[in-house]
């Protein structure tokens, strides 16, 4: 070595983290975690990872105090802090930004989970099957892997390249149009009222999200039971429904990759448009129309025009009182994009980091 040369452990550099495997569910309601190293506080602070094994959030010194028990919705975020013996000791939080007790410089985000309603594809399409709430197996994840999105509230429905959001979005932090929609249990969901559906790519954007297509719908809905006219056991779908309920609101509206209300209770609105002049039956001319813009929010300020004829987008899995037509295939190629009848939701999705 020349003189002045450092030998640097990476670890030691400020940033970096290494994962051998990944996090996982274990048994029951734990998790495994991986052995590896990571940085935590900057440059000159390396630490150990040590793996666990069926390691549970609930057990004693394993978490900071923020949650006594594991409840339907919750998102808890496992940390790395540090430990005079460097290595440090894994501490489970509800908080997303750093355990209580903890900061920025002594902590170190590595993974997280959702605990929500488990169907599964052994039960897929099981009408008299009640999801269990637990910790959804696909929901984990690590700083090695994850959506490049924030991968709160969202499950891998295929491996190593799609993540979607479990819920329809519901209104998060901010004001239009730097607002940024959330995957919530239980919230209000964003509906196509004071919105447009041809807002909804501004926000879901903003959450570092795209619009599913309808092959990503079709994959992610599937195994979701479909709707009956006379009930609600299913899915929210009742004919005489006379609006949507909360995300969340029917325990059997779960998907064989646990995504929630993929059929009923508001439609999902996809990235899926075309234009084949030929709309209703009735042939039309293409035209410029300025009126199928300038609508939702940002309406008063002009915005150009769409030649178009037939200007249409695919919705899926149904609306909130559309029976027995809901479920998991269920798809309308006839939904205008500059409509608002409040029929219809937004759902993000992911591509893996």
């Amino acid at each position: 070595m020349a003189a002045g040369d450092k030998i640097i452990v990476p670890a030691m550099a400020a940033g970096f983290v290494s994962l051998f495997g990944q996090i996982s569910k274990g048994a029951g309601d734990t998790v495994h975690l991986p052995e590896g190293m990571a940085n935590i506080g900057g440059n000159g602070f390396g630490y150990l990872l040590a793996p666990a094994v069926n390691w549970d959030p609930l057990a004693a010194g394993n978490n900071d105090g923020s949650f006594a028990a594991l409840a339907l919705g919750d998102n808890i975020y496992i940390y790395a802090v540090r430990q005079a013996s460097g290595t440090a000791k894994w501490v489970a939080s509800k908080n997303s930004t750093v355990p209580t007790g903890y900061d920025a410089a002594s902590s170190r985000k590595i993974g997280g989970f959702h605990v929500g309603r488990y169907r599964g594809v052994a039960n897929r399409y099981n009408t008299a099957y009640a999801p269990v709430t637990q910790i959804l197996p696909n929901s984990c994840w690590d700083l090695a892997h994850r959506p490049t999105c924030d991968p709160t509230g969202m499950v891998e429905v295929i491996p190593g390249s799609l993540w979607v959001d479990i819920y329809p979005n519901s209104e998060g932090a901010g004001l239009w149009p730097e607002n940024v929609p959330v995957s919530v249990y239980g919230a209000t969901i964003i509906r196509d009222t004071i919105y447009s559906r041809s807002d909804f790519h501004q926000l879901i954007n903003n959450a570092g999200k795209r619009l599913p297509t309808v092959e990503e719908f079709l994959r992610y809905a599937e195994g979701a039971p479909a709707g009956l006219d006379g009930s609600n056991d299913q899915a929210w779908s009742m004919t005489t429904n006379t609006g949507p309920t909360t995300a969340g609101g029917v325990a059997k509206a779960v998907s064989q990759y646990n995504v929630v209300d993929a059929v009923g209770n508001v439609w999902d609105w996809l990235d899926s448009h075309h234009d084949i002049g030929d709309y209703n039956g009735s042939v039309t001319p293409y035209a410029w129309d300025a009126a199928v813009v300038n609508v939702g929010k940002d309406a008063a300020y002009p915005r150009g025009s769409v030649d178009h004829a037939a200007w249409g987008a695919f919705i899926g899995g149904g609306p909130w009182l559309g029976g027995v037509l809901d479920g998991a295939r269920c798809l309308y190629s006839s939904a205008v994009p500059w409509d608002a009848d409040g029929r219809v939701g937004l759902r993000g999705v992911c591509d893996s980091l």
